[in-house]
């Protein structure tokens, strides 16, 4: 069972009472699909097929009592004597020593879409995507980078309570209508690029990614040179296919190459990689330590925790067409879920 604490706003009465809300849910179902579809990640459905084709996991809430909230408030201030006379006391960020307790959720976001297009797993609206990080701000969520992530994952720091993690993939232009939001709340948020045709036209541009990474709470990270996206035809195909020795060296060429691209142009290490599609098996895991990287993005959805492996880092597609109450379960849980009248593909 996996259990991800979110934290509830008390009201009325219940202000003298503080209560957590713990979101519990069952994975035996979900693990045993996910083993039994294990090919299915490996040679073209990838981690977000497998994911499409779960059923959706079944959702319960409980509320037990907690009581360092009040503690919080400081000493001297009596809950008791002031109940129904005080307003509901605004929250506080959560102390940055405070150890990660449910772990950390990652998510992925594609295009950032000021127009009428669809939204989905691959395209959120802007105004959604401004609300979402309003939540996140109100909330208390504090959002950390990668590089944080792989040291609290290490056990050589700990996170905030809330803390999030904000990637952007593929270097899509139009994420540059997000940051004003991510400047307004100085959030903290990765981008993967793809350095060869990912460049210029709907993606970023190189005078973009710089000053992206120019900016101190911002990343970059490595999403190969081409991004090879095609089920019969991808990283995984390559370095199990027929000539495997060729499909290995071609991998291999994707990981470096977009590796020394970025480090040249930026003039900083590239230690991270996100997987096109989220495909990868154990050769390819083998290649990207080959290629110095040192921390490897996956799509397959939880959350990430002390002492879970840096090489397979969880991550979460937010799918904008759902609500804030279902993007709050996604961020305290690292659920996938799917509001979608029809799943999307997220190639």
């Amino acid at each position: 069972m996996t259990v991800a604490k979110r934290a509830a706003v008390p009201v009325g009465p219940a202000r003298c009472s503080p209560v957590d809300v713990l979101s519990v849910t069952s994975a035996d179902e979900r693990v045993a699909f996910l083993r039994n579809n294990r090919a299915l990640r490996k040679v073209g459905g990838g981690a977000d097929a497998a994911r499409h084709a779960m059923k959706k996991p079944v959702w319960f809430e409980i509320e037990v009592p907690r009581f360092a909230r009040a503690l919080a408030l400081g000493a001297g201030l009596l809950c008791a004597a002031t109940q129904g006379a005080v307003a509901a006391q605004p929250r506080s960020a959560p102390p940055a020593a405070a150890v990660q307790q449910g772990g950390v959720a990652v998510l992925i976001y594609h295009e950032v879409a000021t127009d009428n297009r669809a939204e989905g797993d691959t395209a959120i609206s802007l105004a959604h995507f401004s609300e979402q990080m309003e939540l996140l701000a109100d909330e208390g969520f504090v959002t950390v980078g990668v590089a944080d992530l792989v040291r609290y994952m290490k056990g050589e720091i700990a996170l905030p309570p809330k803390a999030v993690v904000l990637t952007f993939e593929d270097g899509w232009k139009s994420v540059l209508d997000a940051t004003p939001v991510l400047e307004r709340h100085r959030f903290k948020a990765s981008f993967t690029i793809i350095t060869g045709n990912g460049i210029g036209g709907d993606y970023l541009g190189w005078s973009d990614i710089e000053k992206l990474a120019a900016n101190p709470r911002y990343e970059i990270v490595s999403h190969t040179v081409s991004h090879p996206w095609d089920a019969s035809n991808n990283l995984v195909t390559w370095v199990q296919g027929a000539n495997k020795e060729e499909g290995r060296r071609d991998a291999l060429n994707e990981l470096s190459e977009s590796k020394r691209v970025l480090e040249q142009r930026l003039g900083r290490p590239t230690p991270f990689l996100a997987w096109p599609s989220g495909w990868f098996d154990d050769t390819l895991i083998g290649l990207a330590k080959q290629a110095g990287y040192t921390a490897l993005l996956t799509t397959e959805d939880g959350l990430n925790q002390r002492g879970d492996d840096v090489l397979r880092i969880r991550r979460t597609f937010v799918d904008g067409t759902c609500d804030l109450s279902t993007f709050r379960r996604t961020v305290t849980t690292g659920r996938y879920f799917s509001c979608q009248k029809q799943a999307r593909n997220t190639q």
